[in-house]
């Protein structure tokens, strides 16, 4: 029965059990060994994948080149958002690069203004990006960009600087004395002009004046200009302009920076040369019947000259002289004929003279017209500076006088128009009275 014994069997037992309980340890010293074998080929074999960890070794990413903004543009604030675009990278790695944009208000970059990371490249050899907000104006940015692929990183390329703005625009102005085609009554007649409007950080305003005689401006008769005032600009000719002729003229508005498009061109006319200023020796005879003074020692401005000489056919009853206007009565009231004086579709029938005593000199003219039934003309008392006389061209030193009250002023009447030498069917007057001038309520003078 011994010899039968299984010996040999348990043995082998044993000897399986002391396998199996290493195997447990040899597997996993095997399954570690095979997972660093794995991970190592993953990264040499594919080295665009996600598991790629830190930069690669020998692997350069060349600098963008900035394109747009380049150092120094203005870029109007309608203009916005800012586009930006560069030249692509170059590297020698496997992997695709994208790019790192930054706008800051410093050169060194701590005040970021915008910064976007992971753009991918564009095709074509160039990378843009658009930005979603706007920038604030009136101030300079710096931008920049670098290259990467994930791991590696290039540098930075040199900053450029770009200026928001907001950019000034100056309108047309407006032309509104001479009036176009108007006649202008004196030699240096005043422009004035209708202020430009505008908008941006616009500088101090002037304007160009150009005059020529012809609307191409080939001749320019004088070119000046004039700082701007409120709500309108004055200026008078810097020069005499010349009887008769037609001028032309347009205005363009500037500041420091911006220059205005040219208003349009408008003519106006120049009066016609007056006739001389006629001083007749004193009459040996001394004044006409019932003249106030000797007419014929007066200075004759803008009106026939041989006045003195016009038979006196009937005598001034009654002068106001009123805050409304000047009314006169005589004998012919209702009895001159009417003339129709040069452009005029009505007639005139009498023209009231002034006569004033300037250091001394009697000066005389003919230039509030009447038509039949109209009762006053010539404005207020206080406005014969005015209204009446405000043509140095004209009038000479009569012009600009206003009488003071107390100051002792001469009238009459003419038959026709004596304004301008105008026309008269006959040749009659009145005779001169001779009046204390009213202050401004007026007065009213019986004869």
């Amino acid at each position: 029965m011994r010899t039968s014994a299984p010996v040999p069997l348990r043995v082998q037992h044993v000897s399986v059990v002391k396998v199996m309980s290493r195997t447990p340890a040899i597997l996993g010293v095997l399954l570690t060994a095979v997972s660093l074998t794995a991970c190592s080929a993953s990264k040499s074999a594919t080295p665009l994948s996600p598991t790629v960890a830190g930069p690669i070794p020998g692997i350069e990413i060349s600098t963008p080149k900035m394109l747009e903004p380049s150092s120094g543009t203005k870029i109007s604030v309608e203009k916005q958002p800012v586009t930006l675009l560069v030249e692509n990278a170059g590297s020698n790695g496997p992997r695709p690069l994208n790019y790192s944009f930054d706008i800051a208000t410093d050169t060194g970059f701590a005040n970021l203004v915008f910064s976007r990371e992971g753009i991918p490249q564009g095709d074509g050899g160039r990378t843009s990006l658009r930005m979603t907000d706007t920038l604030a104006t009136g101030h300079t940015y710096y931008w920049r960009v670098r290259a990467q692929d994930g791991a590696n990183t290039g540098a930075y390329a040199t900053p450029a600087a770009f200026t928001i703005f907001t950019p000034i625009v100056i309108d047309v102005p407006g032309l509104s004395a001479p009036a176009p085609n108007a006649t202008v009554l004196t030699l240096r007649p005043t422009f004035t002009i209708a202020n430009s409007a505008r908008s941006g950080p616009v500088g101090g305003i002037n304007y160009l004046i150009e005059l020529a005689d012809s609307d191409s401006f080939a001749n320019k008769v004088a070119t000046w200009s004039v700082a701007e005032t409120s709500n309108a600009t004055t200026t008078p000719s810097p020069a005499d302009l010349s009887y008769g002729k037609i001028y032309y003229w347009h205005v363009r508005a500037y500041d420091p920076t911006t220059v205005g498009p040219w208003s349009n061109t408008q003519a106006f006319q120049m009066l016609a040369e007056p006739a001389p200023v006629y001083t007749p020796s004193p009459s040996p005879s001394g004044p006409a019947p019932n003249d106030a003074i000797n007419l014929g020692t007066a200075a004759i401005h803008n009106s026939p000259a041989d006045v003195a000489s016009w038979p006196v056919t009937t005598t001034i009853t009654r002068l106001n002289l009123m805050p409304s206007g000047a009314h006169v009565e005589f004998g012919k009231q209702a009895s001159w004929p009417e003339v129709i004086p040069p452009g005029w579709s009505g007639g005139l029938q009498y023209t009231v003279w002034i006569v004033l005593n300037i250091n001394g000199q009697w000066h005389a003219s003919g230039c509030i017209e009447y038509w039949r039934g109209l009762y006053e003309s010539g404005g207020p008392v206080t406005g014969y500076s005015r209204d009446w006389y405000y043509d140095p061209i004209r009038w000479g030193a009569m012009a600009g006088h206003q009488p003071a009250p107390g100051e002792q002023v001469g009238f009459l009447v003419t038959s026709g128009d004596a304004r301008n030498n105008g026309p008269s069917s006959i040749r009659e007057r009145s005779n001169v009275v001779v009046v204390p001038f009213p202050s401004a309520s007026g007065q009213s003078f019986v004869f």
